[in-house]
């Protein structure tokens, strides 16, 4: 995170073979009383110049992981005020995948903080930007990791204390594979931090998780550039114990509202 020092930026970014290919863009986002600064490619421009059309036409998804989405700030500033209010001795050292990562938001503010991250996604360049901002950040004591993983197929390898899911439940064909995904990578007592602009296909695959996991949620609104977006942010262990202590662990709200909260209740 930018403190006053000289972030690397587009010019430095340019010269990695695969970022380059891209239009770039530097962010930088606010994330507490500092600023997460990274390199993106520059949707905008991209979007008018690239091939992605052909290929939604031939049945690809769109290019959603090359923008920030508010669930994505939304965690970062969570992992922020933990770091700020309990300690940095939290996240430090903690094993963290980037589930689904993008361009990384998230994973690249825990990786900022300590963490030892690792970014997944189906697309590769996606992961390259997200290690690229990882290793540029000055906290990142850890060297990020990736992993390329077509989620239809393949499960990520390895064991994680904390398995961050930024807005990647939006589709029902995706929740069977990130079920398969947790079950795998979760530490028996680890958790997972889900969060999502309160989608009602994201309420059904929490709910199904309910047979598996306890859970608790609570609701924060997120501003950023033209967004201003309530986010819900869902804490998940595979017992109660568990969730209690990543609850103290995480800095979660106390005063949290009903779930799901009356439609009058406003964010936070």
């Amino acid at each position: 995170m930018t403190n006053g020092m000289r972030m690397p930026g587009v010019p430095e970014a340019q010269q990695d073979p695969v970022l380059k290919r891209y239009p770039l863009r530097r962010h930088r986002i606010p994330v507490g009383a500092e600023q997460l600064s990274i390199v993106i490619p520059d949707d905008r421009a991209w979007l008018r110049q690239g091939s992605w059309a052909a290929d939604v036409l031939r049945g690809k998804e769109p290019p959603y992981w090359c923008r920030i989405w508010p669930a994505a700030v939304s965690i970062a500033r969570h992992l922020n005020r933990v770091h700020a209010t309990v300690g940095p001795e939290v996240l430090d050292g903690l094993r963290v995948l980037d589930l689904g990562c993008g361009v990384g938001v998230p994973g690249i503010q825990a990786a900022a903080l300590g963490a030892q991250l690792c970014s997944a996604d189906f697309e590769s360049d996606a992961v390259r930007f997200a290690t690229w901002n990882a290793k540029a950040q000055p906290g990142c004591a850890y060297p990020p990791t990736t992993q390329q993983v077509d989620w239809s197929q393949e499960v990520v390898e390895g064991t994680f204390d904390l398995v961050l899911l930024s807005d990647v439940t939006y589709h029902e064909n995706h929740h069977a594979p990130i079920r398969r995904q947790l079950k795998q990578v979760l530490a028996p007592d680890g958790c997972i931090l889900h969060a999502d602009p309160e989608r009602e296909l994201s309420t059904q695959f929490l709910t199904d998780l309910d047979a598996d996991y306890a859970r608790l949620a609570w609701y924060r609104r997120t501003a950023f550039f033209e967004h201003d977006t309530r986010v819900r942010l869902t804490l998940l262990a595979q017992t109660t114990e568990h969730l209690d202590r990543w609850r103290q662990r995480l800095a979660v709200p106390d005063d949290l509202p009903e779930y799901p909260p009356p439609p009058h209740v406003a964010a936070q």
